[in-house]
């Protein structure tokens, strides 16, 4: 497994959650990686997701994507909120062949609703708090 990591920090308004350095993400940063046949993206939990973080992950998944399209596993469990910034930056991606977002509470939901919102997304693109049902959905759209 390639793991990549974001250096757009957090900015000062946002609050990292206490339990940030157990997950083995640093604060403010998106962890990016290639697994078997999909790209794993998974943002900080306690973050405010800002449009600097967004770019930096969006960037490490174009380069792993290379010229080519793969699908992705968009983690957002427990993150504090994302902002207008970070959702438009997500929605101009357009390298992702489908995207699973994996979250687990009702409030990742209204979070990934929120991401989701606006614009049709250009790919086929479904909220999961099933990690398993995630990649199994991930594993039918992968190329």
């Amino acid at each position: 497994m390639t793991v990549v990591e974001s250096a757009a920090p957090l900015p000062e308004k946002a609050s990292p959650a206490a339990g940030t350095a157990a997950t083995g993400l640093a604060e403010g940063y998106a962890e990016v990686s290639l697994e078997d046949g999909f790209i794993s993206l998974v943002l900080p939990p306690g973050a405010v997701i800002t449009g600097g973080i967004a770019a930096r992950a969006a960037s490490e998944f174009e380069e792993l994507t290379g010229s080519g399209m793969m699908p992705l596993l968009l983690e957002l469990t427990g993150i504090e909120s994302i902002t207008r910034s970070a959702r438009s930056v997500f929605g101009g991606a357009h390298s992702a062949s489908a995207v699973a977002v994996l979250g687990s509470s009702q409030v990742d939901r209204v979070i990934a609703n929120f991401l989701l919102g606006g614009d049709l997304p250009s790919c086929p693109t479904r909220y999961f708090s099933s990690r398993t049902e995630a990649l199994s959905w991930l594993e039918g759209k992968a190329g």
